[in-house]
């Protein structure tokens, strides 16, 4: 999942970025001329002001770079979080296939192991009451199942006093893949 969504970034960012960076060179090259011409002119007439002009010339340089990495900055925050829905929207539609069965499995045996053994409450979507009871009653685990969250799918896992929660739904993976990616697609959309 996570190679499909830099992957997706990438693509998507490659175009944008490169037009932005184009947009950006242009505006400096043009601020650059403009101020050289209005500095030529003072120069001429005004050689007392050519300070002040070499000065606008420097502020309009810096104010230019500023702006387009403000606009390259908003671009790579907007297509970080395209990148995201678009996962989320693919991923909702995951309990249908069939390694469903298998993720599901795998984050209840995580989630369990994480409470170290402890009794546990399984709380999960109503139409992963059934599969996760199979998945226990195959793994020889006896814990009670409640079918009272809304998910894309996996467990919120807690030990009866609910004093340690595990939470292992689509949506919480996402979110932490979320923070862990945000700095490699950055970089990623930065051309490194």
């Amino acid at each position: 999942m996570t190679d499909e969504l830099i992957q997706a970034v990438e693509e998507s960012a490659q175009e944008e970025i490169q037009s932005i960076r184009e947009h950006a060179a242009a505006q400096v090259a043009r601020i650059k001329e403009e101020a050289r011409a209005e500095g030529r002119k003072l120069q001429q007439h005004y050689p007392e002001h050519w300070k002040n002009v070499a000065l606008s010339e420097r502020t309009a340089i810096v104010a230019a770079r500023e702006k387009a990495r403000l606009e390259l900055l908003q671009i790579k925050e907007e297509i970080f979080e395209e990148t995201f829905r678009r996962a989320e929207e693919e991923l909702a539609g995951f309990r249908d296939r069939p390694r469903y069965e298998a993720f599901l499995k795998h984050v209840i045996l995580e989630a369990l192991a994480e409470l170290d053994g402890a009794s546990a409450l399984l709380h999960v979507d109503k139409r992963d009451e059934a599969l996760c009871n199979s998945i226990l009653k195959t793994e020889n685990q006896n814990h009670l199942v409640i079918a009272d969250i809304e998910s894309m799918g996996g467990v919120i896992a807690s030990t009866t006093d609910e004093s340690i929660i595990i939470r292992n739904t689509i949506e919480s993976r996402l979110q932490r893949s979320r923070e862990v990616l945000r700095k490699e697609i950055f970089s990623i959309l930065d051309g490194g």
